[in-house]
Formats: C-alpha cells, structure tokens, sequence
C-alpha cells in the first residue's frame, strides 16, 4: 500500500513539473542589426564629420537564455549584451546616455520592440569603456507549430536619420 501511494506521489510530481516553466537550451536566437550596431555622436554644434566625432559605441555581442512553460507555451527570454564605447583621449570624465533597442520577431512578425537607455561613463583619461547590459526579459507566447529557435532577439541602436547617413559614409550601413 505504501509502495503504491509513493507511485501516484511520484508521477503526481512528474505531472507538476511537467507543466512549469523550465529552462531550455535552444533559446529564440539573439542578434545584432549590423545597421545599428554602432552610433556615433558628434560634439553639439558641429556637422557630421570625423574630426566632429565626440563619442562611438558598438553593440558587440549579445546572448540570450530563455525558459519555456509547457503548459501555456510563453516563452520567457533574457539577453545580455556587450558595448563597448570609445573617444578621443582627454583628462575628464564623462557620462554619455544612448537610445537601444530590443525587439522579438518571427520572420515579418513583430511580437514587441523596447526602447532603452545605454548609459556609460568614460573615467578620467581613459578613451575605452565596456559596460554589460541586461534588458528587461521579453515574452510572447509560442505559436502552434513553432519552436523557440523559431524566433529571433534582434537588438541595435535607435539611430536618427543623421546617423544612418553617417553610418553609410563611414562604411557601417549594410545596403
């Protein structure tokens, strides 16, 4: 009778777990909009040139981790991403804040797009900084028939006109 009783308990306990929320290891797949992966500012006042150029940062790398509730297919998706940002080396340091974005989509389907904020500082003397990023986690529900690596986690900066024109000067826009 025991016996029987730690049975149902166990596969009671399958059942459970069987519908939570667990990690998986095929997540929707992160990238990086070559278009926007990198902003350049140009000091205030000045026109678009590299002499002008005030500060740069590149989106250099982006991974992602994810789980997967079985029971009502919502996929829940982190991503961590790499800047790194430099200048033109000077005695002070300086805080910069620049506009990112992250989006989740299925081929033509966009499920969100977030805009967030990048701030970093340069400390005095130095003309590199590399700073980590954790947006908030995104989640959207998986489709019938879809799989996790189905989707993708594309991020870049949000750029004005003027820095795409920029972009495409120096060689960093993708026709």
């Amino acid at each position: 009778m025991l016996t029987r009783a730690l049975r149902l308990l166990a596969v009671g306990a399958a059942l459970l777990a069987a519908g939570c929320s667990s990690k998986i290891v095929v997540c929707p797949v992160p990238a990086i909009l070559a278009d926007t992966a990198t902003v350049t500012v140009m000091r205030p006042g000045t026109p678009p040139d590299l002499a002008n150029e005030l500060y740069t940062v590149r989106l250099i790398n982006a991974e992602s981790d994810c789980t997967l509730n079985q029971r009502s297919g919502l996929i829940r998706a982190s991503l961590d991403l790499t800047f790194t940002a430099t200048r033109a080396p000077t005695r002070e340091a300086a805080t910069y804040t620049v506009p990112f974005f992250v989006l989740a989509h299925e081929n033509a389907k966009l499920y969100s797009k977030r805009i967030y904020q990048l701030k970093f500082t340069f400390a005095p003397g130095a003309s590199t900084a590399t700073i980590k990023q954790s947006p908030d986690d995104t989640q959207f529900q998986l489709e019938a028939g879809k799989m996790p690596w189905n989707y993708q986690l594309l991020s870049g900066f949000q750029l004005t006109p003027e820095q795409i024109e920029y972009n495409k000067k120096k060689a960093r826009y993708l026709p």
